[in-house]
């Protein structure tokens, strides 16, 4: 992991966590809007450089976002590009991050045991809920972090959520997400596409392997190759 972008924002860190501790209590767009504001803020002072592209295919809720998973800043991209409030479904072990964990809880990400029968129907039951009440929710199909341009596969039948609540759903390029997990790159632009919503009519006569192999080669098709 490379450091030195770590060092720009630590004076940062103990500002957030008592910020992120008061406001538990919070609503989701209040403590949303905040997120936006403070991963917009940590971005620029690392170094980065975010250009976002598709916004306008954004304009609903109840959106089922599906992006890739390449590096340890993904939601930072992800929060600082869209201000719709929005919340992530993660993996239990996340919730004890110190910082991330708490931020995490006070925009309601959906944490879950993925090991266990139980964690994955609640995790399902919780999505179908969200997704109902008009929340936008981002799934990481891939399950763990590429940390390249490189895809993973999707997780087997991980769109299902998709066809059970028959919500639109936005695929979501990120490229260059990979830059603070890996010190043999020197990545200062970041990218992220929106690429265009498809609605349920679209997608309602496929499996959830076939939604998950469409939907992963619109992504695979607007990563940026920025290993060189």
């Amino acid at each position: 992991m490379r450091i030195l972008p770590i060092l720009r924002v630590i004076w940062l860190i103990p500002y957030m966590w008592i910020k992120g501790l008061l406001n538990k209590n919070k609503d989701l767009a209040t403590n949303y809007a905040l997120c936006h504001k403070n991963s917009k803020r940590l971005l620029r002072y690392m170094g980065y450089k975010l250009n976002i592209r598709g916004l306008e295919n954004v304009e609903n809720d109840g959106v089922l976002f599906v992006c890739n998973h390449q590096g340890t800043i993904d939601p930072l991209l992800i929060c600082a590009a869209l201000k719709k409030p929005l919340s992530f479904i993660s993996k239990k072990e996340n919730e004890k991050l110190p910082l991330m964990g708490r931020w995490a809880q006070n925009i309601k990400t959906i944490h879950f045991d993925r090991e266990t029968r139980e964690g994955n129907v609640y995790m399902l039951r919780e999505s179908l809920r969200y997704l109902k009440n008009k929340q936008n929710l981002l799934l990481f199909p891939e399950g763990t972090r590429s940390k390249g341009d490189k895809m993973n596969d999707f997780k087997e039948k991980s769109l299902q959520i998709a066809l059970m609540s028959k919500v639109t759903i936005v695929p979501v390029s990120i490229s260059g997400a990979y830059c603070l997990d890996r010190k043999d790159v020197n990545i200062k632009d970041l990218y992220i596409t929106f690429d265009k919503a498809i609605k349920y009519e679209e997608y309602k006569n496929m499996s959830a392997e076939e939604l998950g192999e469409h939907v992963h080669k619109i992504i695979e098709n607007n990563i940026i190759s920025l290993e060189a």
